[in-house]
């Protein structure tokens, strides 16, 4: 037997595309957000210097950033599952109408808080950025999240709080708040012809998964 498919399949899939786009929207606009708080000259701006991260692996442990800074708060995105949409999908070949399910993991850090009481602090700062994320990814400039044709719909049924991996008897007070996001999207094969997409691209540095963008 010969081998039908003849190119190269370096090619990432639309649903690794749709995160890397994820990742690409929130560092542009949480970058933008910085600078407005800033420039609004308001209490605690580093509060809206938010790193944003690709399927790192226990971000609540990182003690800097690729800065030498205080990696908190900071959004980690992550691509859970894939399945075919229920239903008629697609033609036989060719395109497949999919969900991806994404968790987008806000992460916050209480520690040295005036107040003292930093659990509670670590919880109202995950809120804060989770709400953030929120308006930006459900905001109508990002209806498609910039691929039309590829992606049909996006919704976000819920947001829930906790403390990530084994923080409970830490002295770290680190809250994460994590989004649900499911996008329903067009999947394609090799058999047929995909759409011609925006190249999406950025330097995400292996060690930590921190998206870093010039912008």
């Amino acid at each position: 037997m010969e081998a039908q498919i003849q190119q190269l399949l370096s090619e990432k899939d639309n649903a690794e595309k749709i995160r890397d786009a994820i990742a690409l929207i929130l560092k542009t606009e949480l970058s933008n957000q910085y600078l407005l708080a800033k420039a609004a000259g308001i209490e605690s701006p580093e509060d809206f210097n938010v790193g944003v991260y690709l399927e790192s692996v226990r971000p609540w442990e990182l003690t800097e950033n690729e800065a030498g800074g205080n990696p908190f708060p900071l959004v980690n995105i992550l691509l859970n599952e894939t399945r075919k949409a229920d239903g008629k999908a697609g033609s036989a070949i060719g395109r497949k109408k999919y969900t991806a399910s994404f968790s987008i993991d806000c992460y916050a850090c209480g520690n040295e808080e005036p107040d003292g009481d930093d659990a509670k602090q670590a919880a109202l700062k995950a809120w804060r950025i989770a709400c953030i994320v929120r308006s930006i990814l459900m905001s109508g400039f990002y209806a498609y999240l910039g691929m039309r044709g590829v992606v049909l719909e996006r919704d976000m049924p819920g947001i829930k709080t906790g403390i990530p991996g084994n923080l409970a008897e830490s002295a770290l007070a680190v809250t994460v708040a994590r989004m649900d996001f499911s996008i329903s999207f067009y999947e394609d094969s090799p058999q047929g012809e995909g759409s011609e997409l925006e190249e999406i691209s950025f330097e995400a540095v292996g060690k930590t998964g921190e998206v870093l963008i010039q912008l």
